[in-house]
C-alpha cells in the first residue's frame, strides 16, 4: 500500500453533532437544480464554433488519448466504442493514475491528448496534461472553465460553463470527436453531432417522467447492502459511472458494474433471489442478449430495475445521455431515503494518499 491516511486532516464534523434530516424541500445537488440541464446544454452549444476550431486544431493527430479520473473517466467510454465501432482512428481512454503508471509509448508529437476534469485541479490528471505536453504532444484541457489551472497549462483549453456536470463534459466530448472523426471521413462524426444538436428537445422533458419513477424506486433500495449495475457497448461507462460514483461515493452504497458481455462468467453465480440488479438497455447488437440475460434473472428472482430510455426509439449513440437522466433521479431519491448528501464525503478530498 503506497498511500497514508492522515488522520489530522480528516474531517470529523459528520460524526458528531445534530442530524441535518434531507427532504426535497432543503436538499438537491447544484447539479440538479431547475435549469441547470438546459443552460449546460446551452452552454456547450452556444460555443460550437470554438469546438470546430479545436476539432481543426487536434484532427491532424494519428492517436488521440483521453485521461480523467472518477466521472471525468467514464465519459471517455462512449467517445472510444464510436471511434473502434465505426472507425480506424486509434483513441485510447485512461484513468489519471492508469495514465501515469504507463505513460504511453505513443504519446508524442503525433499525438492528440484530452485531459478532463470538472474542477481543473485534479492531481493525478494535471501531472498527466505536464507529462503528456513534455512529450511534445498536442493537449487539450476539458474542464468548467477555460481559465481552469489545467486549461493554463495544456496547448488548447475548452470550458463547458456549465452546472450539469456530466452532460456538460459528454456533450463537449461528442462536439469534439465528432468534429475529430468527421475530418477524418468517418460518418459516425455526423451522428455524434447530430445527437448533440437534438439533446435540447430530448434530454429535458424526460424529467418528469424520470423523477417520478425514481421515487419509489430510491425508496425500494434504502436497505439495499448491494446492487448490482448492468451495462455494456456504449453505456459500459455509464454503468461503472453509476455503479462506482453515484451509488459507492455518494450513496454509501456497495455497488458492482457488469458488463453484459461477460455476465455469465461469474456474475451469473451471484444473481440470486432478492438480489438487487440495475439494467442499462442499449440500441446496439446486444439487444438479444441483453434480453435473455434480463429474463433470465426475473425467473430467477432477482429484483430487476430496467432502463430503457424511457421506451424512446433513439439512436445507440444517444442512449448515454438519456439513461443518465433516468439514473441521476434514482441515485438523488435513493440519496434521500438513506439521508445521504451528495455533495458531502467522509474521505474524499480529506485524506492525504
Amino acid at each position: 500500500m503506497t498511500g497514508f491516511i492522515d488522520f489530522d486532516r480528516v474531517d470529523r464534523s459528520s460524526m458528531s453533532g445534530p442530524v441535518r434530516y434531507l427532504e426535497e424541500a432543503n436538499y438537491c445537488p447544484y447539479w440538479l437544480q431547475d435549469g441547470a440541464l438546459e443552460s449546460t446544454l446551452d452552454s456547450v452549444l452556444s460555443k460550437r464554433e470554438d469546438v470546430e476550431d479545436l476539432a481543426e486544431a487536434l484532427s491532424s493527430g494519428s492517436r488521440f488519448y483521453m485521461v480523467g479520473s472518477g466521472g471525468s473517466y467514464s465519459v471517455q467510454h462512449p467517445i472510444r466504442y464510436a471511434a473502434e465501432k465505426h472507425t480506424d482512428v486509434p483513441v485510447k481512454s485512461f484513468s489519471g493514475w492508469e495514465f501515469l503508471e504507463m505513460r504511453p509509448s505513443g504519446v508524442d508529437e503525433d499525438a492528440a491528448c484530452v485531459f478532463i476534469s470538472h474542477s481543473g485541479t485534479t492531481k493525478e490528471v494535471l501531472r498527466g496534461l505536464e507529462w503528456a505536453k513534455k512529450r511534445g504532444a498536442a493537449t487539450l484541457s476539458l474542464t468548467e472553465r477555460t481559465d481552469s489551472q489545467m486549461g493554463k497549462v495544456a496547448r488548447h483549453s475548452f470550458g463547458y460553463d456549465g452546472k450539469a456536470v456530466t452532460v456538460g463534459k459528454l456533450t463537449a466530448l461528442y462536439l469534439l470527436f465528432g468534429g475529430i472523426l468527421r475530418k477524418k471521413g468517418h460518418p459516425v462524426g455526423d451522428r455524434m453531432i447530430e445527437v448533440v444538436e437534438h439533446l435540447p428537445r430530448l434530454l429535458p422533458p424526460m424529467t418528469t417522467q424520470a423523477k417520478k419513477s425514481a421515487k419509489p424506486a430510491g425508496l425500494d433500495l434504502k436497505d439495499e447492502d448491494e446492487v448490482f449495475v448492468v451495462g455494456g457497448g456504449v453505456n459500459w461507462g455509464l454503468a461503472y459511472q453509476f455503479a462506482v460514483c453515484t451509488l459507492q461515493e455518494m450513496c454509501w452504497v456497495h455497488a458492482t458494474p457488469i458488463d453484459f458481455s461477460e455476465w455469465r462468467h461469474g456474475p451469473l453465480e451471484m444473481f440470486t433471489p432478492e438480489r438487487v440488479a440495475v439494467f442499462l438497455r442499449g440500441r446496439g447488437g446486444q439487444r438479444e442478449n441483453e434480453e435473455n440475460i434480463i429474463e433470465w434473472c426475473r425467473g430467477n428472482g432477482v429484483d430487476c430495475l430496467v432502463y430503457d430510455s424511457q421506451g424512446m426509439d433513439v439512436d445507440d449513440l444517444a442512449t448515454p445521455f438519456t439513461l443518465f437522466v433516468e439514473l441521476e433521479w434514482l441515485g438523488y431519491y435513493l440519496s434521500l431515503a438513506r439521508n445521504r448528501d451528495m455533495e458531502q464525503w467522509r474521505h474524499y478530498d480529506k485524506v492525504a494518499f
